[in-house]
């Protein structure tokens, strides 16, 4: 017989923690403050600005990440204590140990067939999880429980993996306005001849 599910984090005894479902990441954005703003000092000129601007990012970046992963590792504990809680109310499910004397022959019966010419029995490629396929309606509730599991994984990996390209495009743009102010200013500071390329006059 399975052994029953176990509630993550609930001693004995005690009610799991009320978890409810999550169906907005928006609150991700939200970071603490990585300096004082009222005691800092601010940037004097534009090129300052943009090396802050770059810094606040790449701590943007790893906060919104952190707080997407625990999103999403908050979803796999809720959805876990829901099942623990159904099957705890149903009764673990029964399952067969064994297989039939038939299906065993079968499954005998092709391990000891030849192989067959030019066929390549190597798997390479596993077929990848559709996380918008639901479950079977004749599921039982731990398969339906996986799934639901390779869900929130399937979608979390999307949304980090769309956020990161989100920010990382952002950074290019800082980069290229940074690359940009301060070949100005090298410029601005150059004399005339040197930049215009002029190295004399002609007699």
């Amino acid at each position: 017989m399975p052994q029953p599910l176990q509630s993550p984090d609930s001693p004995q005894g005690k009610a799991p923690e009320k978890i409810f479902p999550l169906t907005n990441i928006a609150p991700s954005i939200f970071v603490p403050l990585q300096d004082d703003i009222l005691g800092s000092e601010l940037p004097r000129d534009r090129v300052g600005r943009l090396k802050r601007i770059l810094e606040s990012l790449d701590y943007q970046r790893e906060g919104v990440k952190e707080n997407l992963l625990y999103m999403f590792e908050r979803e796999k504990k809720r959805i876990i204590i829901e099942a623990t809680e159904m099957e705890q109310a149903q009764g673990p499910p029964s399952i067969q140990p064994g297989l039939p004397l038939r299906e065993v022959d079968d499954i005998i019966a092709n391990m000891e067939a030849p192989a067959e010419h030019g066929m390549d029995y190597n798997i390479r490629n596993m077929a990848e999880f559709d996380p918008n396929v639901e479950a079977p309606p004749n599921a039982s509730l731990r398969d339906r429980t996986v799934i639901d599991l390779l869900k929130v994984v399937e979608k979390g990996l999307e949304q980090l993996q769309a956020f990161e390209a989100y920010m990382s495009k952002i950074k290019v743009d800082y980069l290229g306005r940074l690359e940009r102010e301060t070949s100005r200013i090298e410029e601005a500071g150059k004399r005339p001849e040197e930049r215009w390329g002029v190295t004399g006059f002609e007699r």
